[in-house]
């Protein structure tokens, strides 16, 4: 019992010296958007303050094109009157294909995070930093910390109630797939009467649904506005998973100088940048590092994100819009640890249309992967914090930061036993 008592002081220690360090790294360089100077500061400064800790630091840069990544959105707002036009053209054909290209960049880019578009838009540099502390013995685990030093631009949507956000969404998206299928109807009809190519009048029969198509302009073009160029300061979301990867390093480097170093796992401490545009930090780490000889055969990715509620602790099992399958078992060990420290956790899967965390890249390279999520993580019921201006250091739930500290080193120290 004095032991538990112990291990739940330091980790608080530990969690007050996190916050304190997101306090000076946005007070330094503000909120930090992938590509933008403020973003490489930080990620130079996490640098540093890895090196007394592991035996080696090492900052990654790679390219993305970061604007890509929500450019669907507007693409689908400017396709939506070309294609009025030509349904009020007679010519459903051309509404159809244009709309069709809308849906597949939003499937590609969005629900499924490829990068269809991507070499359309300006290229950045980001940087990743992972930090690497070895066991005394072979390596036969790799338990792979993550976090992500960059933050998000501000959505619009989120900054009334999350209710509203979902209204404002289903009407902008389900006026545009209700544009798409009615000139679906229209092609067919004019192949089956002989009617296509053939300029002329509208048909009746879809006219009147047409009329309600263009009234519904007004919630699609709301789309245009979701995203703002502010930068959230991006504490909670997640600057803080990336500080807590410092003091974990910490706590196994005295670990290691007092004689308890691990005994087979290989510790990474990283800090990815480009989460926020389509997880790209992590996927160049992972796909890069997949066969370099950093990563074991039997790689976890305890990745941490969102740190808001301690009341609604989750440890994901599905990710990008349920699309990646996460590791249930890890999942369910982490919970097991969780409950046995007297903490309140579950798991679950992402939730449709919620979009993606870091962990899904380690997931599609093959190694075991979960997600810790500290807030309700559905479409209604988010942070309201979450993707705005108030994602300051005041957000951050610090027993949030204490419990994901403790879950974290006892499942690398559980591991290190098996």
């Amino acid at each position: 019992m004095a032991k538990a008592k112990m291990q739940k002081l330091r980790a608080f220690k530990m969690g007050e010296q996190a916050i304190q360090r997101v306090r000076e790294i946005i007070e330094l360089y503000g909120p930090r958007y992938v590509g933008q100077e403020s973003t490489k500061k930080a990620a130079r400064h996490l640098h540093e303050a890895f090196v007394p800790y592991c035996d080696r630091v090492e900052k990654e840069s790679f390219s993305l094109h970061p604007e890509a990544f929500l450019a669907w959105i507007r693409i689908m707002v400017a396709l939506y009157p070309i294609a009025l036009i030509f349904m009020f053209l007679s010519q459903p054909l051309f509404s159809f294909l244009f709309l069709t290209i809308g849906v597949v960049i939003m499937v590609r880019e969005f629900l499924l995070y490829h990068e269809m578009i991507d070499p359309l838009f300006a290229k950045k540099e980001g940087i990743n930093i992972y930090g690497v502390i070895e066991p005394k013995g072979e390596v036969k685990h790799t338990v792979v910390y993550s976090g992500h030093h960059d933050s998000a631009k501000v959505f619009t949507f989120f900054l009334d109630s999350q209710s509203s956000y979902v209204v404002k969404v289903f009407l902008a998206l389900g006026s545009y797939l209700f544009l798409t299928l009615l000139s679906f109807i229209d092609t067919i009809r004019q192949i089956v009467v002989g009617t296509l190519f053939s300029f002329s009048l509208t048909h009746i029969a879809i006219l009147i649904p047409l009329i309600l198509a263009t009234i519904a302009t007004y919630f699609v073009r709301a789309l245009w506005f979701f995203a703002s160029n502010e930068v959230s300061p991006g504490a909670g979301d997640n600057l803080i998973a990336s500080t807590i990867g410092v003091e974990l390093a910490s706590y196994f480097k005295n670990e290691k100088s007092e004689g308890n170093a691990l005994e087979h796992t290989r510790l990474i401490f990283a800090s990815f940048d480009g989460e926020e545009a389509g997880l790209r930090g992590s996927r160049n780490f992972f796909t890069t590092h997949k066969d370099s000889g950093l990563l074991s055969e039997n790689t976890y990715n305890f990745n941490v994100d969102c740190l808001f509620d301690h009341e609604h602790m989750n440890f994901l099992t599905s990710d990008i819009n349920n699309s990646v399958q996460l590791s249930q078992s890890m999942a369910t060990e982490c919970v097991e640890i969780a409950t046995s420290m007297g903490y309140v956790a579950h798991s679950k899967k992402i939730a449709f249309l919620t979009g993606g965390t870091d962990a899904a890249e380690a997931a599609k390279v093959g190694f075991t992967a979960t997600t810790l999520l500290a807030m309700p993580w559905s479409n209604n019921g988010r942070s309201s914090v979450y993707h705005t201006p108030l994602d300051t250091v005041e957000a951050i739930d610090e027993k949030a930061v204490e419990q994901t500290i403790s879950i974290a080193i006892k499942f690398i120290e559980h591991l290190d036993k098996k």
